[in-house]
């Protein structure tokens, strides 16, 4: 059957003649396809294949991450350089702030140390002051010479001792004079009292009272001073016999112008 249009006056006759007369068949009874009509039916699905590919593009660009040129893959190589210099630098400056750390820590652990050397000297320094302290005289109308102290210690065979002098008042001139030791004791279990000299050699060389002593240039004993004089050193004790007390005299002259009496423990 053939088909008419919907709308026949709209259609020129022309059209509608040169229609009739192209509506030729062959010899089966189909139409017979115009060359123009396959040229465009190349055209249209050529044109299909361009939409389809374009399309197919344009949904990888989408959905399928982004291409990368030659030019941005070069900028992105340098890139990847430049972080890799800029990790080696910043390790080197990592090892550079750990290195001023180590030794930050270690100066830190000699002020530490400093610290605790200047604590010690200023509690030393703390004691001098309380034994110094001792200086000031109580009566200005003292004697002329005073020992405001006296410390005796054993050290094995020795005994170590300190003594503190002083002058009351306001004296002229100096104090010249020396100091003598005698101690009080037992030997051979009987009670005596003995001199005591400076240590000056080995004890094995003490065989008893009247052992020399070699005394040196300078009296270790003598004193000389205004106002006060701080004194120490050792006594040498002679074998077997054993302290118990120890009389400190400041001498001027053969004058005994001050004494003192230090008990030792037992």
């Amino acid at each position: 059957m053939k088909r008419r249009p919907l709308f026949p006056a709209l259609v020129p006759r022309r059209l509608r003649r040169g229609a009739a007369a192209g509506a030729r068949t062959d010899a089966a009874g189909l139409p017979v396809a115009s060359p123009w009509r396959v040229v465009v039916l190349v055209l249209l699905l050529a044109l299909g294949a361009a939409l389809g590919t374009g399309l197919y593009e344009s949904a990888r660009r989408m959905f399928g991450g982004p291409q990368i040129s030659a030019a941005e893959l070069a900028q992105l190589r340098a890139e990847h350089q430049r972080l890799i210099a800029d990790n080696e630098r910043l390790q080197g400056s990592l090892a550079a702030v750990e290195s001023r750390l180590e030794i930050e820590r270690a100066a830190k652990d000699q002020f530490a140390a400093d610290l605790r050397a200047a604590q010690k000297e200023m509690g030393d320094m703390r004691n001098d002051l309380a034994f110094f302290d001792q200086l000031i005289p109580m009566d200005p109308r003292q004697a002329q010479v005073n020992i405001r102290s006296a410390e005796l210690e054993r050290q094995g065979e020795l005994l170590r001792y300190r003594v503190l002098l002083m002058r009351g008042g306001r004296p002229s001139g100096e104090f010249n004079g020396r100091l003598q030791f005698s101690a009080s004791g037992v030997r051979a279990g009987t009670a005596t009292t003995i001199d005591l000299h400076p240590f000056s050699v080995p004890i094995e060389a003490l065989a008893g009272d009247a052992a020399p002593v070699v005394q040196p240039t300078a009296d270790p004993l003598a004193v000389r001073f205004r106002q006060y004089q701080r004194a120490e050193g050792s006594l040498a004790v002679p074998a077997g016999f054993v302290v118990r007390s120890v009389t400190v005299r400041v001498v001027e002259g053969g004058v005994v112008r001050s004494q003192s009496t230090v008990n030792l423990p037992a």
